[in-house]
């Protein structure tokens, strides 16, 4: 549940102490502290001036690592466990102690490893209470973006990973690696060894700088079931450490480190970019122009309660970035967030109860709902397409039609035929009766008749095919059987010599039918010689084509045919077309889709 009135961007200094330089001389401090809330820094417009700044707490040189987390970070992490978003990062020039703020040593814990012992402790007093209800689970992600690239920690795999947005605009990194965690124990033995694959470097300022930005995520999911629904609340905590701004002069960056130099002052200077919009009342917000920026969009203007945690140097060399780090840090109390609950709820389906005898209907309703049921399974398992309704009762009314004729003409014959045994002529040879050439005409309309039937189911099933639509079985599904010759017929007394001609016509239609078919099988084979033929002139382009005339082949375009090209002024000519294979860049894919389009046989 979001909030009506938005929170603003919480905003704390420290101080880093004096450090002393290689001569043993400090330098003059430029900055003075005030109260607890506010510092003064020198005027660099008028030396008898000072600049005062004001934020929500000011932490000097004498501050610990326990104090600064207890007054600016715990009061935030509640609102993890009660599944809202929290953003904690350290900003800062490099040398100012950042890492130190976030991460600490052993004698001296930093924010990150306190921030997971506060958490397990207030799970551990919650659940103690019977009357709370939530059970947590707790996990983890840990990342750096080095270089405008994001990778993963915890995990290292051997590509960046991408930046995704869902539909409800939370920011998400696929492919992250998430570890499950039940105590500051299991924490620590993943996140050691995982700190250790960050990118880290010796510059003139740092002997050990951060050369990209590291953000981990806890993930804390809590659940409670009651009767009727089951709530879901995920809260995360975002911990992140900025890789510090750099003055290419004073670090001596060259190589590799000032192209990382470049890239971090590239992403802080999209997150000002950032904190200006903002501040002003933009309608746009440039989130898309860094991974850094689009992975605080949820931090600064987003929904997350956020804190920044800025490191300042004292001496008067770091006055400018001390003077900027400053102004940055004031423009970002103007930036407001919303926070809200992110919480889903599912209800429980309660289960039907079983209908008693006193509850049972009587046996005319239950009769007549058994009929209403039965139609609608019935209308259920044959329905009907709307397109082809028509269609469909055309054609049933045409089988209808189409059988009754086949009955009528099959009694007609019947007919006929008994009057033909009954009373025959003795028919002259090599001639044939009327009545016999009447039944083999009436005979050929029927299989001329049987034939239409046959096309038209075809056109019914391949329109059926097409659409992808469940047609209906056609009216009556009855398909007369075949007819044979007039030798099938009852009654029928032909003399033995013109049933044997019959058969030996047939016999010899039907080998001329089977001759046929094996002229036409042995025509779609292909001449060797032929084969032959066309496999050289294939290989014969291959080896002497140029990139044009390689290009005339079937699945071979510009890059293709610049590949086959190259391996052949690089190996020599090709023995076989099936060298193909070899040639580096086409994937054995698209070798035997080149070959099994160019070669007319595939025994080729």
């Amino acid at each position: 549940m979001a909030s009506n009135k938005g929170k603003k961007v919480r905003v704390v200094v420290r101080l880093r102490p004096v450090q002393t330089r290689k001569d043993g001389q400090s330098e003059e401090p430029c900055v003075k502290p005030i109260d607890d809330k506010s510092l003064e820094i020198w005027n660099w417009r008028n030396v008898g001036q000072s600049l005062r700044f004001e934020f929500d707490a000011f932490f000097g040189e004498e501050s610990q690592q326990k104090t600064i987390f207890s007054k600016s970070v715990r009061p935030l992490l509640h609102h993890t466990l009660e599944g809202q978003n929290v953003s904690v990062f350290a900003y800062g020039p490099t040398g100012t102690g950042k890492t130190h703020t976030m991460q600490g040593t052993s004698a001296q814990p930093g924010v990150i490893p306190r921030s997971l012992y506060m958490i397990f402790r207030e799970i551990k007093n919650r659940e103690k209470d019977p009357s709370h209800g939530w059970t947590y689970t707790v996990s983890f992600s840990y990342l750096e973006i080095y270089q405008e690239k994001v990778y993963d920690l915890l995990e290292v795999k051997g590509h960046d990973l991408p930046i995704r947005e869902d539909q409800h605009r939370n920011i998400f990194i696929p492919n992250l690696a998430e570890k499950e965690i039940s105590t500051v124990q299991d924490f620590q033995s993943l996140f050691q060894p995982a700190n250790q694959n960050r990118t880290t470097a010796a510059t003139k300022l740092n002997s050990r700088s951060s050369r990209s930005h590291s953000v981990l995520l806890v993930r804390v999911k809590r659940i409670r079931e009651t009767d009727s629904e089951t709530k879901t609340q995920v809260g995360k905590l975002y911990l992140i450490d900025l890789a510090g701004s750099e003055n290419n002069k004073k670090t001596g960056n060259e190589g590799i480190r000032l192209k990382e130099s470049g890239a971090i002052n590239m992403s802080l200077f999209q997150l000002g970019k950032v904190v200006d919009a903002l501040s002003q009342g933009l309608p746009r917000i440039p989130y898309r122009d860094s991974k850094l920026t689009r992975l605080l969009q949820d931090s600064l203007g987003g929904h997350a309660h956020a804190l920044m945690m800025t490191n300042i140097a004292p001496e008067e060399g770091f006055y400018m970035d001390t003077y900027t780090t400053l102004n940055f840090a004031a423009k970002s109390r103007n930036v407001v967030n919303k926070p809200f609950v992110r919480e889903m709820s599912e209800a429980k389906v309660p289960a039907r109860k079983r209908s008693t005898s006193t509850d049972r209907k009587p046996e005319a309703k239950r009769a007549k709902l058994d009929e209403g049921d039965k139609e609608k399974e019935k209308q259920m398992k044959a329905p009907t397409p709307v397109g082809f309704s028509p269609l469909i009762k055309r054609q049933a009314s045409f089988e209808e039609n189409v059988k009754l004729r086949l009955d009528s003409l099959e009694q007609n014959l019947l007919s006929q035929l008994s009057k033909v045994t009954t009373s025959r002529p003795k028919p002259r040879d090599g001639l044939q009766s009327g009545a016999q050439r009447e039944l083999k005409r009436g005979f050929q309309h029927m299989k001329q008749l049987h034939r239409e039937i046959a096309s038209v189911k075809k056109v019914l099933s391949d329109t059926h095919n097409e659409s992808g639509s469940r047609t209906p079985p056609l009216h009556g599904n009855h398909t007369p059987p075949p007819l044979g010759s007039c030798d099938n017929l009852p009654g029928d007394r032909r003399d033995a010599k013109t049933t044997k001609n019959a058969k030996t016509q047939f016999a010899k239609v039907k080998g001329q039918v089977s001759l046929t078919n094996k002229e036409n099988l042995s025509a779609i084979k292909m001449d060797p010689e032929f084969k032959m033929k066309h496999v050289a002139s294939i290989l014969n382009l291959l080896n002497t084509g140029t990139v044009k005339q390689l290009k005339s082949l079937q699945s071979v375009g510009e890059k293709r045919a610049q590949l086959i090209h190259n391996w052949r002024q690089m190996f020599g000519e090709f023995h076989a077309v099936e060298d193909l294979h070899k040639v580096t860049g086409l994937p054995q894919k698209t070798v035997n889709s080149i070959i099994q389009n160019n070669l007319i046989s595939v025994g080729v």
